[in-house]
């Protein structure tokens, strides 16, 4: 198969993994990732990488233009083209939204450069939006015409794929499946204690939250259900950037006094080793009107890491922990606390939660499961585009955009 992938994520040679995973599996398996030659990752620039395993010629960068998000930004047509043309894919695999910018251009460029190609999308969308016009009829537009050239939409959570199916304008294959798998040597069980001593660590247990420090992750839930806990020996570690850093430190770093450790974002190589230094960790997010949490990646390396994993009742949450979690109601700090006194004073309870969460993340999420998976849904969509299925998804969505009357 040549599988051309086209997505900003890409351009980190981390993310390329699980491309370098599928190449494992496939050896017959040609790649193309096309990706922009730099991208606002995690809240710093980042340039593109290649991958170890990959050739120079198997990662392309691309300058983009209109970089203000993953939705708005676009490539130069002809450089786009000329990929297309020469390469000449039998699956093309979008990991954007099917509204964004970059999926209508590659859409459109198939047709005249690559018309054999199958068409694959990614996408979260897990939350109804209400977009005033003109944005939201452009956007519908945009989506419509996208999906109806897709032979497989793959779906990061349930959520996502329950609204693909019940939009009624996309009649093709669809799948249910992270967007990245974890690499089991590097998320081993154990200690780090270096780390630890650098971290300033104490024997007590340390709660831990890695990501970014914005309000929709529930840091403030958190600190408030930690501060009602003050009699027990803890330590919270915070791990990332973002603009709730100042009120940390400032207010909560004050106020728990010796209890909070901030330490700036680390790569995400470095996640596993700052996951070991933990024994509870905690993923408190709330539902905003534009959000809801699509994945939590984190959880999945925590609870990997054997490490007791606790989550609130927020978008894909609770599938992601499944049966190896712990699920609280969103805002209810009193559930938190509750659920941190448990596993505080219990190293038994802590320790079955611990073998729970390993064996469900052994099964659900190591990168060779992930990376067989999608290339069993691109072959798949493959064989759906060669027998002219599309022209049957077409017929739907033209009778979708009929008046009613």
């Amino acid at each position: 198969m040549r599988l051309m992938v086209v997505g900003h994520p890409f351009l980190a040679a981390y993310n390329q993994r699980k491309y370098v995973a599928m190449k494992r599996l496939d050896k017959t398996l040609r790649l193309r990732l096309v990706v922009p030659t730099r991208w606002r990752e995690r809240f710093e620039p980042t340039d593109w990488q290649v991958h170890p395993e990959l050739g120079s010629e198997e990662v392309v960068p691309l300058k983009p233009h209109l970089a203000h998000s993953h939705m708005t930004y676009v490539h130069a047509p002809r450089s786009l083209a000329a990929i297309l043309r020469h390469f000449q894919p039998n699956v093309i695999h979008i990991e954007e939204e099917p509204q964004s910018l970059i999926t209508l251009e590659t859409v459109a460029l198939r047709s005249a450069f690559a018309p054999r190609a199958a068409i694959s999308l990614f996408t979260w969308d897990n939350i109804l939006r209400e977009r005033p016009f003109p944005l939201g009829p452009t956007k519908l537009l945009f989506r419509r015409f996208s999906l109806r050239w897709t032979s497989l939409v793959i779906c990061g959570n349930r959520r996502a794929a329950d609204l693909l199916r019940a939009e009624g304008c996309f009649q093709g294959q669809v799948e249910n499946l992270p967007q990245y798998g974890l690499e089991v040597s590097e998320h081993q069980p154990g200690t780090e204690p270096e780390l630890r001593n650098e971290l300033k660590l104490q024997s007590g247990a340390v709660v831990g939250y890695i990501g970014r420090l914005v309000p929709e992750k529930g840091l403030r839930i958190l600190l408030e259900s930690l501060e009602g806990l003050l009699n027990y020996p803890w330590q919270l570690l915070l791990v990332g950037s973002g603009p709730l850093e100042p009120e940390i430190r400032q207010q909560w770093m004050a106020r728990l006094h010796g209890r909070v450790i901030l330490h700036p974002a680390v790569s995400y190589n470095e996640v596993p080793r700052y996951l070991r230094c933990t024994d509870i960790f905690v993923l408190a997010s709330q539902s905003t009107p534009t959000w809801e949490e699509q994945f939590g990646l984190s959880l999945a390396q925590a609870m990997m890491v054997g490490v007791a994993s606790i989550g609130a009742r927020c978008g894909a949450i609770p599938d992601t922990l499944g049966p190896g979690g712990t699920i609280v109601e969103q805002h209810d700090v009193e559930g938190l606390r509750h659920a941190l006194e448990t596993f505080l004073t219990s190293p038994a309870q802590r320790e079955r939660a611990v073998g729970a969460g390993r064996d469900y993340a052994l099964k659900n999420y190591t990168i060779e499961s992930i990376a067989a998976q999608y290339l069993d849904a691109f072959e798949k969509a493959r064989s759906c585009h060669s027998t002219g299925h599309n022209e049957v998804s077409e017929s739907l969505e033209m009778e979708s955009l009929r008046p009613r009357v």
